[in-house]
């Protein structure tokens, strides 16, 4: 359970990066660097997501499904 509440607040905290990255682009007019402070903080965010999620797979904490097509039977 508590893997779902990670994962689901890096995933919120990747859309709020990206949502501020963007206000910050048409508000700022390119007179600061907050768009690219938003946006590598949503790279960071995105990339330790995936690095922990490849990580729990590895340790067999959590399984992939649906990833292989079935065997057919011969």
């Amino acid at each position: 359970m508590w893997i779902k509440i990670i994962v689901v607040l890096a995933f919120l905290g990747i859309v709020v990066s990206l949502a501020s990255g963007l206000y910050f682009l048409v508000n700022d007019k390119g007179d600061s660097r907050r768009t690219l402070r938003a946006l590598t903080w949503r790279v960071g965010l995105s990339v330790g997501l995936f690095l922990f999620i490849m990580i729990l797979v590895g340790l067999d904490i959590i399984q992939p499904h649906g990833v292989y097509p079935a065997i057919p039977a011969r």
